[in-house]
């Protein structure tokens, strides 16, 4: 039944001026699992995929090898694993089957060896085979990928076994390993599933965390299958749709059309909001309250047989009178200004990788909520100087985790 999400919306400004003129406003649209799924556990199908390359040799494969292990020790005995790897080619090392038998799931891990080079749709396909074996609505059915390069040719492939997988209700989480993978092509992939962007395993060492928090992630789904549609009232156009929560990640044109803005969630997990921010364009008003929009969240519980939705509307009233600076919301102005030096910096970042140079300068406003090492890094770009693709892969894996963390006004 309803009341399993809590949906809550907020505008940039409360009260907006009745101009004969168009005007931008703001709409932060936020969900999350209420107390009422707070016992909830979900069993997990789980396929955790691997490049085992020539150049995963030593430290990264082996690190990987005891993080993949670890996962299989956390994992309930009633959830569902597979492990698969690839190089040139693909192979499924341990067969879908429930996490019980761990010991002997962990001998087949050990026996991974390095060589080869990397085709990564292939490991994607057996491990999305493996997947839908047992992928069904009552499980949180999701694909780990980590790969340390790039993989050869088949990046087209990739993004269409994505979306096949995302069709299917399964989510891919890639994970990039050292300084060579191909950051925009994992986030793709990460993004077309409805799994996240990819994550930046900076050393080795980092591998035990990150594939940790993976497994912590899935186990926290408590509501699967969310999405967004905020349907738009006459007079009002929409003009941009960003995520904004857990992680920023500009959504481009595919949800938005005349009427609506329509933004697949995933997967809802316990105290881990999600939030979107859409930019709208507003015809002339007079003054009076008007309802701009409705926001519609469309779910799926555990153990239920239909789909439970909520819905919010999205008001503001126009006024003849001043506009003051009291009437902003704070915490919506700060998501908006957090995504736009996520947009500037993903663009003076996206110049370099394609020229090898920067001419954007970024205004002191954007670079004054930057950590010191993203402003040193760019500061360094602006002088004409070089980055190392780990530095490139860490600003920008810094930077759409700026609304994690918030100043005044959140």
């Amino acid at each position: 039944m309803p009341g399993e999400v809590s949906l809550q919306v907020q505008t940039g400004r409360d009260r907006m001026a009745a101009t004969g003129g168009s005007q931008v406003a703001y709409v932060l649209v936020e969900a999350q699992p209420t107390g009422a799924m707070s016992q909830v556990r979900m069993p997990l199908n789980f396929t955790l995929l691997f490049d085992h390359s020539g150049s995963m040799k030593g430290d990264k494969l082996r690190s990987v090898k005891d993080a993949v292990k670890l996962v299989v020790d956390q994992m309930a005995p009633d959830d569902l694993v597979s492990v698969a790897i690839f190089d040139d080619n693909a192979k499924v090392i341990v067969p879908a089957q429930p996490a019980s038998d761990k010991d002997g799931i962990k001998r087949a891990i050990d026996g991974i060896r390095d060589g080869g080079g990397t085709a990564m749709s292939l490991g994607m396909s057996v491990g999305l085979n493996e997947l839908r074996k047992h992928a069904a609505p009552a499980f949180v059915n999701r694909m780990v990928l980590l790969t340390d390069g790039v993989t050869y040719g088949d990046a087209d492939r990739c993004r269409r076994i994505a979306d096949d997988a995302g069709a299917a209700g399964i989510g891919i989480y890639p994970l990039g390993i050292g300084a060579d993978w191909e950051e925009d092509l994992l986030d793709n992939i990460g993004q077309r599933s409805s799994g996240m962007p990819a994550e930046f395993i900076r050393t080795p060492a980092d591998a035990l965390g990150l594939f940790s928090q993976q497994l912590q992630s899935a186990a926290a789904v408590a509501v699967r299958n969310v999405q967004l549609t905020l349907r738009l009232s006459a007079g009002v156009m929409p003009k941009k749709a960003v995520k904004v929560l857990p992680l920023i990640a500009d959504q481009g044109a595919a949800p938005l059309s005349d009427r609506q803005v329509a933004v697949a969630l995933g997967d809802l997990e316990r105290d881990t909001p999600q939030a979107v921010l859409v930019e709208l364009m507003v015809d002339p008003r007079p003054a009076g309250v008007f309802r701009l929009a409705q926001a519609e969240l469309s779910y799926d519980v555990p153990g239920g047989s239909v789909t439970e939705k909520e819905r919010a509307d999205v008001v503001v009233t126009f006024t003849d009178d001043p506009i003051t600076p009291e009437d902003a919301n704070p915490t919506v102005l700060n998501f908006v200004e957090k995504a736009n030096a996520h947009r500037l910096v993903t663009r003076v970042l996206d110049e370099y990788k394609k020229t090898g140079k920067v001419t954007t300068r970024l205004h002191p406003n954007v670079t004054r909520i930057l950590d010191p090492e993203t402003q040193r890094a760019l500061d360094q770009l602006a002088a004409g100087q070089a980055l190392s693709s780990e530095q490139v892969k860490t600003i920008g894996n810094k930077t759409r985790k700026l609304t994690q963390s918030f100043d005044e006004g959140r």
